[in-house]
């Protein structure tokens, strides 16, 4: 399996996309991109070697592009509310791209850009039209050379300890790109008492966390509750790379009590 060389960097896109050829339009949100590909959470996986167009919708920052689905990720209902399903998905290049539209046939050769280096094998040794070759001029003699004193040891420091971020002490933030994602999150995960923390530094199974829940609501204050930590996505190892998933999924304690806080602030993002 070939190795991806771009890094992928955790990032929370809003994302619309649609199969190619079809008019209906599914949504989502990235948890990671990078230059050759994304994951992107979304409760409507396509399944792998579909093609799909891609819109990241960031005001100024937005694109469009086109891609393949590399793997999915489905999960049933009563699951949702402890990881998400969704999609590794490859960005297509414009090379690709352009030799959809005009196929090399065989025998042709592409036309090279001016400013792309040209690489030449090496060119075979030439041979006399007659007679034997001559003989290869015999190498000088050199005097003999003492050996070379061994290189003194290098002794390298050991590397310092990664420093972890502050949510890393139990405290972790979720906010979010705009009303839709929250009420999306609120109706499918919180009422059913789970949530999804995005996280390079999730805590440990079983642990006790605080979850600031920043509701887009202009001066509103963090909702804040206890969750309890019952599933790991570690930043690294899994089958498409690094920072594919990284977080932890949360059961909600005192369900009641969150929802009860939630509700009006809910209410009031319906009706502006």
């Amino acid at each position: 399996m070939t190795r991806r060389r771009s890094v992928r960097n955790p990032r929370r896109l809003q994302v619309q996309f649609a199969r190619r050829g079809d008019q209906q339009t599914y949504t989502g949100y990235t948890t990671n991109i990078s230059t050759t590909g994304m994951f992107l959470a979304t409760t409507s996986p396509q399944p792998p070697g579909a093609r799909l167009r891609v819109e990241v919708m960031d005001g100024q920052h937005g694109f469009i592009v086109e891609g393949v689905v590399a793997h999915a990720r489905k999960v049933r209902a009563d699951m949702m509310r402890l990881t998400q399903p969704g999609m590794g998905i490859r960005f297509l290049s414009v090379a690709e791209l352009v030799r959809e539209l005009i196929p090399v046939l065989t025998g042709e050769t592409e036309e090279i850009p001016e400013n792309e280096p040209v690489w030449f094998p090496e060119a075979p040794p030439a041979v006399a039209a007659s007679g034997p070759a001559p003989p290869p001029p015999a190498p000088p003699q050199l005097a003999p050379q003492p050996p070379a004193p061994p290189p003194p040891a290098v002794t390298r420091p050991a590397p310092a300890p990664a420093q972890r971020p502050v949510d890393a002490t139990g405290v972790f933030n979720v906010e979010f790109l705009g009303p839709p994602e929250f009420l999306e999150v609120f109706h499918r995960d919180i009422v059913n008492g789970g949530l999804f923390v995005s996280t390079r530094y999730p805590g440990r199974l079983q642990e006790v966390v605080r979850i600031d829940l920043h509701v887009p609501l202009p001066y509103a204050e963090p909702v804040s509750f206890r969750a309890r930590v019952v599933q790991r996505f570690e930043p690294q190892g899994s089958d498409f790379g690094a920072n594919l998933l990284a977080g932890m999924g949360v059961e909600i304690l005192d369900l009641p009590a969150v929802v009860e806080r939630l509700r009006p602030l809910v209410e009031r993002l319906k009706t502006s």
